[in-house]
């Protein structure tokens, strides 16, 4: 089993990642822009009004080395996300574009702020018509900074490591049938947890609470929390239920013989490998966390109420 040694460095105190206000005028020197694949006409409108409001302000700005520009017209200088020299990051998207910006950003400690053009918009909170109003107030020092912690996972084949990675959201573990179930047995810091038939199971953040495990029936963890939320898909015994455990433990996951074959590992729904009977999935707390930059007037739970739609009235 992997080792269960807990960490109690600075960085797991809540305090350490509460989002607080800044105050002061902020100088960025250089912003990275990431925009989602296939860019449309809303996309090429709204990166050229972020453009021309850094260039009003004398700010440099490159773009994504992979990204296609959305405006031909413009000169465009690129920088690259494994080697980023920026300040900021500015993702134009939805969920899923600030998802992926995030894994590969998340070493290089550069904040990170998300502009919606997707549907949801839990991590990309800003409006495209708020922009220059937010952006602005942002380089006067008005604007939230918050932490939010990864999961990194590892698959193990004895004491060969055959695969590494990161996610924001979560990692899930799932029968490649999809019409059959996956048996496994789930440790956490080397005790059993359970032994367990269903769909899979989600391994989530707090960030990632509001996602696929939600939808799986998994509860909604504040994001100041230091916690991992454990949630089973449609578990053939119905007594099993969501867990919440400290983000300091580590998770591993067996795929059980009777299984009648392996099944796939995801992060975040965007990164997928399969795993063999055999095979371990160990998922810990990455090393590293992503700094994201909110409008002052954010409020998570505000948040909650306007996607979740929890303030509607009936009648």
């Amino acid at each position: 089993m992997a080792d269960s040694s807990a960490d109690s460095s600075p960085r797991n105190s809540p305090a350490h990642r509460a989002a607080q206000p800044q105050a002061g005028g902020v100088r960025f020197n250089r912003v990275g822009i990431i925009i989602r694949p296939q860019a449309d006409a809303a996309m090429a409108r709204v990166f050229s009004k972020l453009i021309d409001l850094l260039e009003a302000h004398q700010i440099a700005w490159a773009l994504e080395a992979s990204c296609d520009s959305p405006v031909r017209e413009k000169a465009v200088q690129r920088f690259d996300r494994h080697q980023p020299d920026c300040d900021l990051i500015v993702v134009l998207g939805g969920d899923g574009t600030l998802l992926n910006a995030a894994r590969s950003l998340s070493q290089w400690d550069i904040p990170i702020m998300g502009v919606n053009l997707g549907r949801l918009g839990f991590l990309v909170d800003v409006r495209p018509i708020d922009l220059k109003q937010y952006f602005e107030a942002m380089l006067r020092g008005e604007f939230i900074e918050e932490r939010r912690f990864l999961l990194e996972g590892t698959l193990m084949r004895g004491e060969t490591r055959l695969m590494h990675a990161v996610a924001l959201n979560d990692i899930t573990f799932k029968m490649r049938d999809p019409a059959r179930m996956v048996e496994f047995d789930m440790f956490i810091n080397g005790v059993l947890l359970n032994q367990q038939r269903s769909d899979g199971v989600v391994v989530c953040t707090p960030t990632g609470s509001t996602a696929y495990a939600l939808s799986a029936g998994g509860p909604l963890i504040a994001p100041d929390l230091d916690a991992i939320g454990i949630v089973s898909i449609c578990p053939h015994t119905l007594s099993y239920r969501p867990i919440v455990v400290s983000s300091r433990h580590v998770i591993e996951i067996t795929p059980k013989p009777q299984s009648r074959g392996g099944g796939v590992m995801s992060f975040d729904g965007q990164i997928n490998h399969p795993l063999e009977v055999g095979d371990t999935l160990v998922i810990r707390r990455h090393d590293h966390e992503i700094r994201l930059i909110h409008p002052c007037h954010y409020d998570y739970y505000a948040l909650l109420r306007t996607k979740l739609c929890w303030a509607e009235q009936n009648g």
